[in-house]
């Protein structure tokens, strides 16, 4: 097929090349990365009810308050780090702060109060802010439309992973390392998490790319496949299977202020932040059944093992979800279902039903309901608000930012660690 000075033939094989060895490298990443961090948030809540409550003398309320001090870390760096990812390495950025949540991951290890915890959430939360909206920015920096749904949805689950291996890996450390060189099983929980993030540090930094026009491990042939795939301005199908893309690229990026401006004017915007601190709001209904299983009589272990099969189930939820939405090539319907079953889990939840075995599938119906559309959600926002890099960045940072807005008051407001029915009158509310 004959080229023009406009159109370029990509050739599928030479594509499909390129995007193995991105997942090889990216997605792994990502996934990894995604799963480690839901381990280490969700190992406060396995450490609280698996001796650390007692050792440091914690009560509810500043249990909840490492929770918040957490987000407000969170919460101060989220916008200026995905700016700076922008403008940075990330093969560089984003492991860099990898290693930081080791070192501080291994300071809860050996953290010896309640104000030392305290100290150390905030500053995992300044560490931790830049790696989520950071790493869906550079998916959506590689990967197109009709790819991008089914690796989100790959990298959600991973996370789900993450929350559910915690009590698996909490209850295994009180069997086979509580006191183990004199140290508390919870205190191993985190010297393992701290260990996985090392390895997962050296291997961004030795196989993540930076952006299709700078990546070192790419010659100069693929780095123009790669723009050229993400340029779709004009993409048209051909019979024989190929794609054509339109070359001619606006690669004028706007500053800080013209990017503010952009987004703030742009429709789809506040809808989706709206929807995303709404949906992360509401998942504070399911994370909180370790707590809720041990103040109903459970001990340590079985309170952390119940987690897992509600995380397992909303992992192949997530993972059924995006391969629908990307086959169907529909985000709406891959939303609104899923909120239905969430919807009628709160519900139940609000009603509190017993005996708890019930009160058990209300949880699954809600975390398995949530949870399968967050990665759907991401995607919808990451494609529709705009592909000029820098206000896509700033718009996932903005998105994340609400949701942090969300934990910075409902630990405390909605879900406090006081008695055996403490939250039947917040889930009517979330409701």
């Amino acid at each position: 097929m004959k080229e023009d000075k406009d159109n370029l033939w990509i050739d599928p094989r030479q594509e499909r090349d390129l995007l193995k060895r991105l997942d090889r490298r990216l997605l792994i990443f990502a996934m990894l990365g995604n799963m480690v961090k839901a381990l280490d948030n969700s190992n406060l809540a396995s450490a609280f009810i698996s001796g650390m409550e007692e050792e440091l003398h914690i009560t509810g309320v500043q249990y909840n308050w490492m929770g918040v001090l957490f987000m407000g870390g969170y919460l101060i760096m989220q916008i200026p780090s995905n700016l700076l990812l922008s403008r940075l390495r990330p093969s560089v950025y984003l492991p860099g702060l990898e290693m930081v949540w080791c070192i501080l991951t291994l300071a809860m290890a050996c953290v010896q109060s309640v104000h030392g915890v305290y100290f150390i959430r905030v500053l995992l939360g300044l560490a931790e802010a830049g790696f989520y909206p950071g790493i869906i920015f550079l998916l959506g920096c590689w990967y197109s439309k009709r790819e991008l749904g089914k690796r989100m949805a790959f990298m959600t689950i991973c996370g789900s992973l993450g929350n559910g291996l915690s009590g698996v890996v909490q209850a295994i450390m009180l069997k086979t390392m509580e006191g183990v060189f004199g140290i508390s099983g919870w205190r191993w929980m985190f010297i393992f998490d701290a260990s996985i993030t090392a390895v997962l540090a050296w291997y961004g930094r030795r196989y993540l790319p930076d952006y299709p026009d700078n990546t070192s491990w790419l010659n100069t042939k693929e780095k123009e496949l790669a723009m050229r795939r993400m340029d779709d301005s004009n993409l048209a199908i051909h019979e024989g299977g190929g794609v054509y893309h339109n070359s001619r690229h606006n690669a004028k990026k706007q500053d800080t202020v013209a990017s503010v401006k952009a987004l703030l004017c742009n429709k789809y915007m506040y809808l989706f932040v709206f929807g995303w601190a709404s949906l992360q709001l509401a998942l504070g209904a399911a994370r909180v059944l370790g707590i809720v299983a041990k103040k109903s009589g459970y001990d340590a272990v079985t309170a952390n093992l119940l987690t897992t099969p509600d995380t397992l189930m909303t992992m192949v939820a997530g993972i059924s979800n995006g391969f629908i939405s990307d086959r169907m090539r529909t985000r709406f319907w891959c939303v609104f279902f899923p909120a239905l079953l969430a919807l009628f889990g709160l519900c139940m939840l609000s009603s509190y039903v017993q005996p708890f075995e019930l009160l058990y599938a209300s949880f699954i119906c809600t975390h398995v309901g949530l949870g399968s559309m967050t990665s759907i959600m991401m995607t919808w926002a990451s494609e529709t608000i705009s592909r000029e890099t820098h206000i896509r960045a700033l718009a996932i940072a903005t998105m994340n930012t609400s949701a942090s807005l969300m934990w910075l008051w409902s630990p405390l407001v909605l879900w406090p660690v006081t008695g055996n029915n403490c939250y039947k009158y917040m889930y009517a509310i979330v409701y």
